[in-house]
């Protein structure tokens, strides 16, 4: 089954960070939380540190565009990161869903200006992509088990048409 471009910028935004999101789910979905706090080479960051990272940068460029953000997280146990990552999931995907159509755009931040939900939602998903080749290598380095090739390849792959289709279309 071919995926199809989105029909207007608030569905492709959607599916780009959707993609993501369960991409990074799949890649850590059945580490132990042992595995995610070890460092994967000697002074290096674990898991969980890009877990929460993440999940502060989505916070962090949600509070830059204007809206409440309640608190940013430090380092904290496997099941309150992927706790955290999910509220803030639905948050992410709640305020795309009702944010006015003028807020899709892509205004970066400037001096003068904040930058615009459509803005954020591209800088966290390329982020997010980012950092999970980073969490793979170091699920590896962390004895983590082998994830199957089609499997990985479905995620990776859904991630990657759905960036590409958001970029085709904000082209167009």
């Amino acid at each position: 089954m071919t995926a199809q471009p989105p029909k207007d910028i608030r569905s492709g935004l959607t599916a780009a960070y959707e993609a993501a999101r369960d991409h990074l789910q799949y890649i850590v979905s059945d580490l132990t939380p042992e595995q995610a706090a070890q460092e994967p080479a000697r002074e290096s960051r674990t898991i969980l540190y890009y877990l929460t990272h993440i999940a502060n940068s989505e916070l962090y460029w949600l509070s830059a565009s204007g809206r409440k953000v309640v608190v940013y997280a430090k380092t904290v146990p496997l099941d309150i990161a992927l706790d955290l990552l999910e509220d803030v999931r639905k948050r992410m995907l709640r305020e795309l869903k009702d944010c006015p159509e003028d807020e899709l755009v892509f205004q970066p931040p400037t001096e003068k200006e904040k930058p615009s939900l459509g803005w954020v939602i591209a800088q966290i998903t390329l982020h997010m992509m980012y950092h999970s080749g980073e969490i793979i290598y170091a699920r590896y380095a962390v004895g983590g088990s082998d994830l199957p090739n089609d499997e990985l390849e479905e995620y990776w792959g859904q991630m990657m048409t759905a960036l590409t289709h958001l970029i085709f279309f904000v082209k167009q």
